[in-house]
């Protein structure tokens, strides 16, 4: 019989370093929030994030936090990187330091970041292995971000009810990981068979999945999201643009460097929209290995004067970028649902133009009342949507504000109370 407080353990051993992470940590502190005497949770989580970027242990009421650990070494990294991180925040340490004291720390980094990698990405499922010692003290295990957890060579089964979140299928439908795709998809398909309960953030995403993997009805549930509810706006926004160079109006798109996410497009569909109108504007491409898409020249756009790439940038520097956009871009072919781009601009109150794809248009309509779309294959056609905004900003307001009441109308605290009862439904 199960005991009145309900424990569940979060289990998360790749942790994406983009919307995934933001999104779990948002929803663990509605968990939190709503947990009362009847609720606990424990959150494991390695060092580093999918961009290698060190995680630090979140600080919540009722809830626990461990770092997930899978051999003798990872326990001492486990428990000098926090510790580094804690010095270097006190400005005892500078890891971009040339000396050789910072020489050392980034090494040892580095080297820290490599072997966790290699056990818990290596397919042995090493992660579960050690989960599997310490399940017996939940009564549920949630899987936020289940991607290459599972042992390539043999099965496994969860000892408790295990709850998923399949966040889209750009394994399915893209060639966006590379040689991993088809060993992702084999094991998607596994979490389905294995799992209590997936959840999805779209109706479409939700039907596509459940023709793709058999999955039945009983075992697969909707559940809409929200954006956070609290202010996190940059009071001093202008630190963050001056370290940029960021001195013009500018189209802001976010996002990891992905062929589903159709950078491309931004790209090229800017161009041309720089060639038909006189607006004075930049694009700013900002997320893990950005970068790497843009050259000198490309359709004709110079770097540093019609086209920004930052590359990664720190959580705390996002407000800033989304308050002071014209505009926000994103050009994606596969996501969960409303992705965390429009969330945040419809947050921000930044007009958002966007791809056309189902899973957006399930919430957003047809009808441009909340967001102009476009098609993301096509360039021309992103092209004339930022035309279509920059012609008239009176409506653009007016969608503006219609996004602002659409997003108040389900608040982020009603996403965690439907989280609480799927997971209560299945034990």
């Amino acid at each position: 019989m199960r005991s009145q407080v309900i424990h569940i353990g979060i289990f998360d051993q790749i942790v994406s370093g983009g919307g995934v992470r933001l999104f779990t940590t948002k929803l663990l502190e509605e968990f939190s929030r709503l947990a009362g005497e009847k609720w606990r949770f424990h959150l494991m989580w390695p060092l580093f994030d999918s961009s290698n970027n060190f995680l630090p242990q979140p600080v919540l009421p009722h809830t626990t936090f461990e770092r997930i650990s899978v051999d003798p070494v990872a326990r001492v990294h486990n428990k000098v990187i926090p510790q580094l991180y804690r010095l270097s925040s006190k400005g005892n340490y500078d890891r971009k330091a040339t000396g050789t004291a910072g020489a050392r720390l980034v090494k040892y980094e580095n080297a820290a970041r490599e072997h966790e990698q290699g056990n818990l990405r290596s397919g042995e499922g090493h992660g579960l292995r050690w989960l599997d010692e310490r399940i017996s003290n939940y009564d549920l295990i949630f899987f936020p971000y289940p991607y290459l957890t599972l042992p390539r060579k043999h099965e496994w089964q969860p000892a408790k009810p295990a709850v998923i979140t399949l966040h889209d299928l750009a394994h399915e439908q893209t060639d966006a990981w590379g040689e991993m795709t088809e060993p992702l998809r084999k094991e998607v398909s596994r979490w389905t068979q294995i799992s209590k309960l997936v959840l999805f953030s779209s109706e479409y995403i939700k039907g596509e999945a459940q023709k793709i993997y058999s999955l039945p009805e009983e075992r697969a549930k909707r559940i809409y999201l929200a954006p956070s509810e609290e202010n996190d706006a940059d009071e001093n926004p202008g630190d963050a643009l001056n370290r940029f160079g960021l001195n013009k109006d500018y189209i802001l798109t976010l996002g990891w460097a992905a062929k589903h996410k159709r950078v491309e497009t931004i790209i090229e569909g800017f161009a041309l929209f720089k060639k038909k109108s006189n607006k004075d504007i930049v694009l700013v491409i900002a997320g893990p290995r950005t970068e790497e898409l843009v050259s000198e020249g490309k359709f004709g756009l110079e770097v540093g004067r019609d086209l920004f790439a930052l590359g990664y940038v720190r959580d705390e520097d996002i407000p800033a970028l989304y308050q002071n956009s014209s505009l926000i871009v994103t050009a994606s072919i596969s996501e969960a649902g409303l992705n965390a781009m429009i969330f945040d601009a419809m947050k921000y109150e930044r007009a958002i133009v966007c791809s056309n794809i189902p899973q957006f248009i399930e919430r957003l309509g047809t009808d441009d009342s909340l967001a102009l779309t476009f098609d993301p294959y096509s360039p021309p056609s992103l092209a004339e949507a930022l035309c279509k905004h920059f012609d008239n900003l009176e409506r653009a307001q007016l969608r503006i504000a219609r996004a602002k009441k659409f997003i108040a109308s389900r608040p982020l605290s009603e996403v965690g109370k439907d989280y609480l009862e799927a997971f209560e439904s299945v034990l």
